[in-house]
């Protein structure tokens, strides 16, 4: 039996619109240099999420950029940036949930194995 060098660990990224009720959509609009996710416009309490694998042993850093409008208010900022978004997932599944409201953008990691949350960080608005 051997090693299988294509281990892979799956990664969520959800991105959600936590601006208090308003006739307003949230625009986001996310990508890395493999994967378009799209436009889309969020209603308040509306998400996005999307999931991939990665190649641990791969050289290559995965990065999803994102660009957020609501209004006036823009935003752009990397919603994965891996070693440095996720702080404590290594091999099991995990989750970055982005919290978009008045005050800003937070990120949240979710660890379901222990169902623990760690905040990552917090961004304001350009």
């Amino acid at each position: 039996m051997g090693i299988d060098l294509h281990l892979t660990s799956k990664h969520t990224i959800v991105i959600k619109n936590s601006f208090k009720l308003n006739a307003k959509s949230l625009y986001i609009h996310c990508r890395s240099k493999d994967n378009n996710i799209g436009q889309h416009w969020l209603a308040v309490g509306q998400t996005i999420a999307w999931s991939f694998h990665r190649h641990e042993l791969s050289k290559s850093k995965t990065v999803f950029h994102c660009y957020a409008q609501w209004g006036n208010k823009i935003k752009r900022f990397n919603a994965y940036e891996f070693d440095s978004t996720t702080k404590h997932r290594r091999y099991d599944e995990g989750r970055v949930t982005w919290f978009l409201g008045e005050n800003g953008l937070r990120a949240v990691e979710t660890v379901p194995k222990d169902n623990k949350e760690w905040e990552l960080t917090k961004l304001n608005w350009d």
